[in-house]
């Protein structure tokens, strides 16, 4: 029997979390989606580029809580965090990359008003770089890592604990592409308005800023 099956007759059998639990999951995780981080500012500034490329970037960042859930299921993200050196390694290496980003975001901007002054400025964007920069910019936060060992725990039970696993996992991606796409549909919106003009690099330069201020957080832990 398929693990989807098992968890449907759980369901019928009243054995899986109550409604209320889901409801505190949803919320809390909703919350902590909404508040606006490295993944809300990457996302916005790839809606800059088109709508295709956010809906990429949220791809990517899916995929990284897929690897973080994995390791929360197979108890390797347990030996991470208890490896000091490994965690911290980590932890300095996801800043680097974020401050790297951040750095490109506020030097090139979209390109769009300045590309005939700068020949590296990027006025296309392939979506397959916009998924692979969301993924990483997921994966540069380890910390992410000791979030999901704090909320799982809280909600999973031992008797049932990789159906829990997918079910809440499952949840919080759903959360996270909802969230995200709309920040995108937001996004394009507000770079349509703003059309060619400087506003449009302006905003997408605050936003690569705001990502040097959460790798720098994340570098003090």
């Amino acid at each position: 029997m398929t693990i989807v099956t098992t968890y449907i007759c759980q369901l019928k059998l009243g054995k899986i979390m109550t409604l209320e639990s889901t409801l505190q999951f949803l919320a809390i995780t909703l919350f902590l989606e909404v508040t606006p981080g490295p993944g809300v500012m990457f996302i916005l500034y790839q809606s800059a580029f088109s709508f295709r490329n956010a809906v990429a970037g949220t791809l990517g960042l899916l995929t990284s809580n897929v690897i973080w859930i994995s390791l929360v299921a197979t108890g390797l993200g347990l030996v991470l965090t208890q490896n000091p050196s490994v965690f911290d390694a980590l932890r300095y290496a996801g800043a680097v990359y974020l401050v790297y980003l951040g750095y490109k975001i506020i030097h090139y901007g979209i390109g769009k008003p300045k590309a005939n002054d700068n020949i590296h400025a990027e006025q296309h964007k392939s979506t397959w770089s916009s998924y692979r920069q969301g993924m990483l910019t997921s994966l540069s936060n380890p910390k992410a890592l000791l979030f999901f060992m704090a909320l799982f725990p809280q909600f999973t039970r031992p008797e049932y604990f990789i159906e829990d696993i997918i079910y809440f996992g499952l949840l919080k991606m759903t959360c996270l592409a909802v969230v995200m796409i709309s920040y995108g549909v937001m996004g394009r919106r507000m770079f349509n308005y703003m059309g060619e003009s400087t506003w449009a690099n302006t905003i997408s330069r605050v936003f690569g800023g705001g990502i040097i201020i959460a790798a720098i957080a994340i570098a003090r832990g």
